[in-house]
């Protein structure tokens, strides 16, 4: 099978030497015969880059000249003047030095770059994707605020914003967060998040999520975060566009209140908000009456079993049985998890959403204690969601008295919890499944080859790393994924075994903390 660089300059070759991105993407779709992973994109600009000597990214032989931003030509190849860049059947020449009529040559320039974009990347595309893409076309230092200038322009140019500045409709918006050129005509009604989200319902049960899924529902939060301040009287727009993004609808019911449905879906609402506006007492609306009591009355008002307290900087999630019987869960640094892109975090968050979609919302306030101790379905919940969140924040206490590794994570309904392990696309898991567990370093980047060059790394420091643990280890290189992994397995029991369940968390414990400490200087010198 011939290399993505040897596939790339024959792209090239078969496009007549000089090409846009997004006409060598599909030129190298064309020519490899095996199925292209999901970041094929970011690959080819990867190769690109890493052997042209006209960028930064430069370390490889040197194939490929840069014509103009987003316009590559083989080394040997004469410059072209201007080159079809157009998107479907509506082609236009597309000269660099062209400028946006009306427009200041630096506000013209940011314009050309994010139109360019949003044809290398088919039309229509999410508002981090196009960011990514101005920044590969851009290929020079961006000022601090270049995230802010690109969403700007975006919405000064859209009439579907209220930014809009009545001059040149270039964008329209498609859902929460999905753009696309004026004209263009939409591929999908919602973006690829937004859609694996609606496809995420109850088991059928709450599949797992990989990392990489949920770290882009994150990026997307913090961009627009970005752009807006606690203060500013467009903070609101901010609280309703994080549920939005987490793949609600909302409907207003007052200031104050407002119901989450599934986007896309005329479903009985799965939940009710009240909103506290940033500075407000979050704990009391008057002395002697708390936001709770206010958001348990409107719940039963509206026969809806989840109230959600937020003023965007914090979050309360309660689950009302009664008045009395609730489960509530709580993160007081809502806005710090975001702005520092906490993941291990933000993944609890997130399964407890997804969790609350997949409740059938047929219940009201009142109706569930008791079959909750008949042993049934509590809506759309599995017994062994129940026995996930049991058994991850006893072992997570244990935890605590012997290793700082998993300290700071809280537990959830999924079968795997995770902590970073220093390095940026390594992780230690704790995986539990019905008949066994494992502890494992888990290896993602979003980089194929990177993930493997790893996973190689440790391999040939096997004795070593199965000295100091004690045992031998499960080396799962995953040639046909994208991740790889270092694992333990112990078999025997798992989940279903509860009476086990102290003698089995303990040797998870032990075993992670001995993973730690045989993988802990090897992973120091991973760049």
């Amino acid at each position: 099978m011939a290399s993505w660089v040897e596939d790339i300059i024959q792209a090239l070759k078969n496009l007549g030497g000089q090409a846009t991105l997004a006409q060598i993407y599909e030129e190298v779709k064309k020519i490899r015969t095996e199925p292209l992973p999901d970041t094929y994109k970011a690959s080819i600009r990867e190769r690109i880059e890493a052997h042209s000597s006209d960028s930064s990214n430069f370390k490889g032989t040197d194939y490929f000249r840069k014509v103009e931003k987003g316009v590559w030509a083989l080394r040997d190849h004469a410059e072209v003047g201007s080159i079809d860049v157009g998107v479907g059947h509506r082609s236009q020449v597309f000269n660099r030095s062209t400028s946006i009529q009306g427009e200041d040559e630096s506000m013209s320039t940011w314009i050309e770059d994010i139109i360019q974009a949003f044809k290398n990347l088919g039309g229509e595309a999410s508002l981090q994707d196009i960011m990514e893409e101005v920044k590969s076309i851009r290929g020079e230092p961006l000022p601090k605020r270049w995230r802010e200038i690109i969403h700007d322009n975006i919405y000064y140019h859209s009439s579907d914003t209220k930014k809009f500045r009545g001059k040149k409709d270039l964008f329209r918006k498609v859902s929460s967060g999905i753009w696309t050129l004026r004209g263009q005509v939409s591929t999908s009604q919602f973006g690829s998040a937004t859609k694996k989200l609606l496809e995420l319902m109850p088991e059928k049960y709450l599949p797992p999520e990989s990392l990489e899924d949920i770290e882009n529902i994150l990026r997307t939060i913090k961009q627009y975060r970005d752009y807006k301040h606690p203060d500013s009287p467009s903070w609101k727009e901010y609280v309703d566009e994080f549920f939005h993004i987490l793949g609600f609808s909302t409907d207003g019911k007052s200031q104050r209140l407002m119901t989450l449905g599934l986007m896309g879906a005329n479903h009985t609402p799965k939940a009710i908000v009240c909103y506290v506006k940033p500075g407000e007492n979050f704990e009391e609306i008057t002395p002697g009456l708390e936001w709770e009591s206010y958001l348990f009355y409107a719940a039963q008002f509206h026969q809806i079993d989840w109230g959600i307290l937020t003023d965007g900087l914090r979050l309360k999630i309660i689950h009302f049985k009664d008045q009395e019987n609730k489960q509530t869960s709580y993160w007081p640094d809502l806005d710090g998890i975001v702005c520092q892109e906490k993941l291990d975090t933000f993944c609890t968050v997130y399964k407890v959403f997804l969790f609350i979609k997949g409740y059938d919302g047929k219940s009201t306030v009142q109706g569930h204690q008791k079959k909750l101790q008949q042993g049934q379905k509590d809506g759309e919940l599995a017994e062994r969601h129940v026995l996930r969140l049991k058994f991850w924040g006893e072992l997570l206490e244990k935890a605590k008295t012997k290793t700082k590794l998993h300290a700071k994570v809280s537990p959830g309904i999924g079968n795997w919890i995770s902590a970073g392990a220093g390095k940026s696309g390594l992780g230690f898991n704790y995986v539990v499944r019905m008949d066994d567990a494992q502890v494992e370093l888990y290896i993602d980047r979003g980089d194929v080859e990177w993930n493997k060059m790893v996973f190689n790394t440790f391999l040939q420091h096997k004795s070593e790393i199965e000295r100091i643990f004690g045992e031998p280890l499960d080396w799962q290189l995953l040639p046909d994924k994208r991740a790889s992994r270092v694992r333990f397995v112990i078999s025997g029991y798992g989940l279903k075994d509860e009476d086990q369940w102290d003698e089995l968390q303990e040797q998870l414990i032990n075993a992670m903390i001995r993973l730690e400490m045989a993988l802990k200087s090897f992973i120091n010198i991973i760049g």
